[in-house]
Parts: C-alpha cells; structure tokens; sequence
C-alpha cells in the first residue's frame, strides 16, 4: 500500500527561535540603544539643519485675471528678469536684493514663491461646505508670496519680492496697451486722411452740380419751384427726379453735411494724432532699461511733449490731454494704490521646521533602533556562522 501521508515538513534549521531572538537582541541591548541615541540625535540635527524662517503675504493684483495670468507667469518666473529688477533699482548690492539674487538663481524658486491665489480651493469649498459657480471659483484674488531662508530677515525681502510684481505686471500690461493703441491710432489716421480724400471729391462734384443747376433755373425759373419744399421727405438720391430748384436744396444740404463730416473728421484726426504721438513714444520707453514707477512717471513728460505746439485752449486739445490724463490716474490708481499686500508683511517671520524637533527625535531614535537591530543580528548570525565553521573543521 502506498503510504499517503505527506512528508514530514523540512527546513527544520530555518525557523526562527523566539527565545533565541529576544535572548540576542538582548545580549545587544548597548549596541541597539547606541545606535538609537545616535540616530534620535542625527534627527534633531536634521531637524535643526532644515530650520528656515519663513514670511508669507497675500498680494492684491486687480489688474490681473485668472483668464490672463498666463501672460504674466513666463515673466514672474524668470530668474534673469528679476536680477535685472534688481539692477535698475539700484538694489543688487544690498542685503534684500542679495536675497533675491539666490532666489532667482535657485531652480523654480521663483514659481515655488510666487503662486495665485484663487478666491475659493478644494479646501475651502470642503471647509466652508460651499459650492460657488465657476466665476467665483476661478476668480484671482492676488499673489501669494513666500520668501524663505535659512538667516532671518524680518520679512523685508517680501516687500521687495512684491515690487518685482508689480514692476513686472505694470510692464506686461503697458506693453500690451502702448503697441496696441499705438498701431491703432497709426492706422487711424490713414483711414481718416482716406476719408477726408474721398469726401474732397464729392464735395468738388456737388459743387459743379450745383453750377449746372443754377444755370438751368436761370433758363428755367418756374421749373417746379414748388415742389423744392418737399425735398425734406424724400430719401436721398430720389432727388435727380424733382425739379432742378428741389435738386439744388439737396446738392446744397449734402455739400453741408459733407463739411459737417469733415470738421468731425478733423477733430477725431488731431486726437489720432496726438495719441498717436503719445503711445509710440510710450512703446518706445517701455523697450529701455526702465523700472514701472519710472514709467509711470514717465509718462507725464510724454504726454506733454506729444502737445508740444498744440493749442491747450482748442476743445478737442483738451479733450484727448484729459482722456490721457484720466488714463494715466486710472493706471496710478491700479498699479501703485490697487496693488497692495493684505496685511504688511513686515514682522510676520516665522520659523519653520521640517521635520520638527519633537519628530525628528521620534522618527530618528526609530530609525536608529530599527538598524541597531539589524545590525545586532547581523553580528549574532556572523559569530554564529564562524563558530559554525570553526566546530566543522578537522583536526589535525
């Protein structure tokens, strides 16, 4: 009969005794706590090593949509742009700007410190129970700005790191307005001068007919005379079927509408051209080494020497002069009022630590127990091993 029972379970050698176990880690029990002390002290070293001081602060950018913040994020992040901030503001040598320096230098450091705020997250959504529309939820509130170093500051490279901000979206904005009006009011006054060229023409034309018809009431006095009081009801260009007298009020009520659209023209033309003037040279700034607060004042000095020659007292002069200038206010207002920190920064440095002190000593006294371990058995099978080898030898 064929013996069906199973076969008696090997590897007897390879199980581990508890007893034998507990007795070595014991036996170990300097080394394994040495181990310990050593790595709860390489955690509170880490610990004390990855210390920063940190400064945080919400930017109100109103100028600035969450649709377009992609035309300021290639900027913001630029590390080459903000040392050259710091070059023409003369701040490059100080302590601030030497900051910022290693800021700009440090790989993403400028994305890790200047991101958008949004007016409600994920989290605030689950916090506040909450579910807002797409609009609020997308709306952008500002800039979070965070600055943090291993020396404490007392938050003033926030304050510099925030004029960099609004230096760079004062440009990218500008930029876009200058060439844009610019090439607008360049294109402009051609179209006027096309204009006025065309309407010349007519004006000659409606003259010569006016000469003609005068000639044939002259020939014809009591041609239809009373029916020139009705040319006031009838569309323009039924006229030719009226007498020579009604066809001569509406030559002469078309000449005057003509020259009434010709002063209209040459007003909207003096305004082209002196904005014209005003965002070329503006365009033309903003491409030299120049910082957003000089720009903005700049544009003062360019907007008088846009009027140089003009007449202040003439109407339309002193229209456009005022719409530049309320433009120009609606720009300080945004960028230099608008633009502004929540609460100031200043003051506000905290230190930060991670791991903290508490869990570094935790997770590196765990760490370091868990390899006194290892290495305690490590040692106890190696003695095992030799004494192993030493008891199989033959005697000679």
């Amino acid at each position: 009969m064929q013996n069906t029972q199973p076969p008696a379970q090997a590897y007897e050698d390879d199980e581990i005794d508890l007893r034998q176990l507990v007795s070595t880690l014991w036996a170990q029990k300097g080394l394994i706590a040495g181990v310990g002390v050593l790595g709860a002290a390489l955690g509170v070293g880490g610990s004390l090593l990855s210390t920063k001081y940190v400064t945080e602060g919400l930017l109100l950018t109103p100028s600035v949509s969450a649709t377009d913040y992609k035309r300021y994020e290639s900027v913001l992040s630029s590390g080459a742009r903000l040392e050259e901030f710091l070059r023409l503001g003369a701040q490059s040598d100080t302590a601030d700007g030497q900051r910022l320096q290693r800021l700009a230098r440090t790989p993403n450091g400028l994305r890790e410190s200047i991101k958008p705020e949004f007016a409600l997250t994920e989290k605030d959504q689950k916090a506040f129970g909450i579910k807002p529309n797409g609009e609020a939820q997308n709306a952008l509130v500002g800039m979070q700005i965070r600055y943090a170093d291993k020396d404490p500051s007392n938050g003033t490279p926030l304050a510099l790191l925030a004029e960099y901000v609004r230096d760079s979206v004062i440009k990218v904005n500008l930029a876009d307005s200058t060439l844009g009006n610019c090439n607008t009011y360049a294109t402009r006054a051609q179209e006027l001068r096309n204009q006025q060229l065309q309407s010349d023409f007519t004006i000659r034309q409606e003259t010569q007919r006016i000469a003609d018809l005068r000639e044939i009431i002259a020939r014809h006095p009591d041609a239809g005379a009373a029916e020139s009081r009705q040319i006031v009801s009838l569309e323009r260009g039924t006229e030719r079927f009226l007498s020579p007298a009604a066809q001569l009020v509406a030559a002469e009520i078309q000449i005057a509408d003509l020259k009434l659209a010709e002063a209209q023209r040459e007003r909207e033309r003096v305004a082209s051209e002196l904005k014209r003037k005003y965002y070329c040279d503006a365009e033309a700034a903003l491409k030299q080494p120049i910082s957003g607060r000089k720009l903005l004042a700049e544009l003062q000095n360019l907007q008088t020497t846009a009027f140089q020659g003009r007449d202040r007292a003439t109407d339309i002069v002193e229209q456009t002069w005022n719409e530049l200038e309320l433009e120009r206010e609606r720009w300080n207002n945004t960028y230099l009022a608008g633009t502004r920190f929540v609460a100031p920064p200043e003051g506000t440095e905290v230190r930060e630590r991670k791991p903290g002190l508490a869990m570094g000593i935790a997770l590196g006294g765990v760490l370091g127990g868990m390899l006194g371990v290892m290495i305690a058995l490590v040692r106890a099978w190696w003695r095992g091993s030799r004494e192993g080898e030493a008891g199989s030898s033959p005697r000679v």
